[in-house]
Parts: C-alpha cells; sequence; structure tokens
C-alpha cells in the first residue's frame, strides 16, 4: 500500500503518511507483545485434557511423570505432575498442570510460570523419550531475560529511525518549495 509521489521536482519517494508509519509501529509492537510465554501459572484440569488430546489424539501414547521441585526461598520441596503425550507416530510433548505443550523438558523449565526462578527442580532429562532408560538430572530455573526490555529498546530504536527519515523527507520537501 505505498504510494509513489513527485512532489515538486523531488525524485520519486515512497510515502506511507503518519497513518502507515503507526499501523507499522503497532504491528511491531503487537508482535513483540505477543513474545513470551503461553503459560497462565495456575493448574487447569480441562486445559491439560484439550492440550493431550490435541497432542496425542484418540491413538497416541500417554503417560505421566512427577518431578521434585525445590522452592528457592523456602527451601521446601513438592511434586508437581506432568502429562507426557506422544503421537501414535512417534514424537512426544510434555504438558504441563496449566495444559500447556513443550517440546521437551528444558522448554517447560523455561517457560512456566509454575516454577520461580531460582527453583531446583529434580527431573528426567529425556522425558519426551519413553522407551529409553530413565536419566535423571537436576535443573535450576534461571532468571527471566528482560525481554521486555530488550523489545521495548529495539521498538524505541525503530521509531526513532522512522522520526529521522521523516525530519528528513520533511527538510527536502521544504527545501524544494523555496
Amino acid at each position: 500500500m505505498v504510494t509513489v509521489l513527485r512532489h515538486r521536482g523531488t525524485n520519486p519517494v515512497a510515502v506511507w503518511g503518519r497513518k502507515g508509519w503507526m499501523f507499522v509501529a503497532v504491528v511491531c509492537a503487537a508482535a513483540i507483545g505477543g513474545c513470551g510465554t503461553a503459560s497462565i501459572g495456575q493448574t487447569s484440569p480441562d486445559a491439560v485434557t484439550k492440550t493431550v488430546y490435541d497432542i496425542a489424539g484418540l491413538d497416541g501414547k500417554v503417560y505421566g511423570r512427577r518431578v521434585l521441585v525445590e522452592n528457592a526461598d523456602d527451601g521446601k520441596s513438592r511434586w508437581m505432575s506432568l502429562v507426557v503425550a506422544c503421537k501414535r507416530e512417534g514424537g512426544c510433548q510434555v504438558v504441563a498442570p496449566d495444559g500447556v505443550g513443550y517440546p521437551n523438558f528444558q522448554a517447560f523449565l523455561n517457560d512456566t510460570k509454575l516454577i520461580k526462578p531460582g527453583d531446583r527442580v529434580l527431573g528426567a532429562a529425556n522425558i519426551t523419550s519413553p522407551g529409553e532408560p530413565l536419566q535423571a538430572k537436576t535443573f535450576t530455573k534461571r532468571a527471566d531475560e528482560p525481554l521486555a526490555l530488550y523489545a521495548g529498546f529495539a521498538l524505541l530504536v525503530l521509531l526513532v529511525a522512522v522520526w529521522l527519515i521523516l525530519q528528513d523527507f520533511r527538510r527536502r520537501r521544504t527545501g524544494a518549495d523555496e
């Protein structure tokens, strides 16, 4: 939807106008806002059932696994049940108690809101490989990356670049008018 204008002897310039640039900024902000996890941090049996059905279907394999979570705050431990859903033709995913599916245990650990940064988790490193011998491993959830900070900075840089381009365009246009 770019229109090319010829303004009083200047070279053709692609101009979107204010609405076009505003549209670009809004789309970028929406895309950045959509980054992150789908985890809601609350258990939901209905969401788990739906996700398991979406992954495994009616003829897939489903089994449960428990992991031991040690809270970083008080050192208390608790059990967390996970579901592993496998398609009939192969390929398994970890389904968290909030109903979000993850391709492996590490992705679950990195993205879930059910475990806080600093918590230690003892679980199967190969949880999505049902035929292999169990490989227990202790994981520590890392602190969340300040993605919003980086994304906000990138958006600011983008908006400043757009502003500078528009200023240059206005200067050229007023210089051609004189």
